[in-house]
């Protein structure tokens, strides 16, 4: 290491007076290393810093010297001194890697099942916890409080960062059971206006019977009653009530629609992402004023280890708006459609008894007026509150 630091210098002396030379860098206390003696020459090795000693003895002497530097440290600093685009380099290579190691690249977030990452990273984005957030500004507790608030099936959240990677550990609360509201006190009520054509009781008295009309509101099974010496009893009342029930919807279809759709058109924008940062490659900028956008970036990878460094992709897709025109018969097909999708989502727990159309036509476009006579369950239970 010495060597390296101070140089070092291989000399080759010959003529004049040899030995005086060097019986005078002896006196001197000049240090040579690794020496030989071959003939009327002497090789040896000396360090920088008794060069001009060397070669004032040697002149002294008529000793002629041939002086070789040695490839070390101090030669090389030495002989690139003036090439400023090395420490240039170099600064830039650790201002880089300072800034590489200071910013967020990656967030793994560990240990959630139910929540999903994506509702976590949601939470933490409003806090400024993103790719390319600088780590020594965030506050890590702080954001841990605001996850904790967010997300309430959280019990526990821990936030730390090795390097430029930040781990978001997480521990999901235990969910409690579900409570049995089985004794808690309440009626059955009418969920809407119908007909009650059965009745199937398990608790509480009927306050109604079969055949009867009842109003959305009107208590159908009573939790309450009593008996014949006054006394009240109070129950949770549990009941199955079908009735048959009108029910009306409307369906309408325009004849002159407008309609967004994608078209084939795709302009690809390119950039080198560098530690986060978006260096465009090209000139191509996006050129539709109607468009969707997508974006995924593409990393490098070294040794099968992924590098912060990657072309990032915005993808712009072309979108059209047309102009649909429906014929009456068109228009009625469309009808058709939005009411079998209707029945089949909204129908399917029900019996339908009978339909009634009515169909309307204006300027814009045609109308359906469907009542549908339906039968099904009624009831709701309705709970009780009670003065202590």
């Amino acid at each position: 290491m010495e060597r390296q630091l101070h140089g070092d210098l291989q000399i080759i002396a010959s003529g004049g007076k040899l030995y005086s030379f060097l019986n005078a860098m002896q006196s001197a206390g000049i240090c040579c290393r690794k020496q030989q003696c071959r003939g009327n020459s002497y090789r040896f090795y000396i360090y920088e810093k008794a060069r001009k000693p060397v070669q004032a003895l040697a002149e002294q002497y008529g000793v002629t010297l041939q002086i070789t530097p040695q490839k070390t440290l101090r030669y090389f600093l030495h002989r690139y001194r003036f090439r400023f685009g090395i420490p240039a380099g170099l600064l830039l290579v650790a201002g880089l890697l300072f800034y590489g190691s200071n910013i967020i690249m990656t967030i793994d977030v560990i240990g959630n099942e139910t929540v999903s990452e994506q509702e976590i990273l949601a939470v933490l984005q409003e806090d400024n916890v993103q790719r390319g957030s600088w780590i020594p500004s965030l506050d890590l507790a702080n954001c841990e409080h605001h996850l904790r608030a967010g997300i309430e099936s959280l019990a526990w959240v821990g936030i730390r960062h090795t390097g430029n990677r930040l781990v978001v550990e997480v521990m999901e609360a235990t969910p409690q059971p579900e409570m049995l509201r089985s004794r808690v006190p309440c009626n059955v009520v009418a969920e809407r206006d119908a007909q009650i054509v059965s009745f199937t009781v398990q608790s509480g008295q009927v306050k109604r019977l079969t055949g009867d009309l009842v109003r959305k509101g009107d208590l159908l099974i009573s939790g309450v009653w009593g008996d014949e010496f006054g006394h009240v009893f109070i129950r949770h009342a549990m009941g199955q009530v079908e009735g048959i029930y009108e029910q009306t919807e409307v369906f309408s279809c325009d004849f002159v629609q407008q309609q967004r759709a994608p078209a084939a058109d795709q302009t690809i924008c390119r950039y080198l992402d560098l530690f986060t940062w978006h260096i465009p490659l090209g000139t191509t900028e996006n050129p539709y004023a109607d468009y969707v956008k997508t974006a995924s970036t593409h990393w490098f990878s070294l040794l099968g280890q992924e590098l912060p460094i990657g072309v990032y992709e915005e993808t712009y897709t072309a979108c059209r708006t047309h102009t649909l025109e429906f014929t009456p018969e068109e228009a009625e097909q469309n009808l058709a459609e939005q009411k079998q999708r209707y029945e089949e989502n909204f129908l399917q727990d029900v019996v339908m008894l009978d339909q009634k159309k009515t169909a309307l036509e204006t300027e814009s476009g045609l109308q359906w007026e469907i009542t549908y006579t339906l039968q099904g369950e009624i009831g709701r239970q309705q709970e009780l509150y009670l003065q202590d």
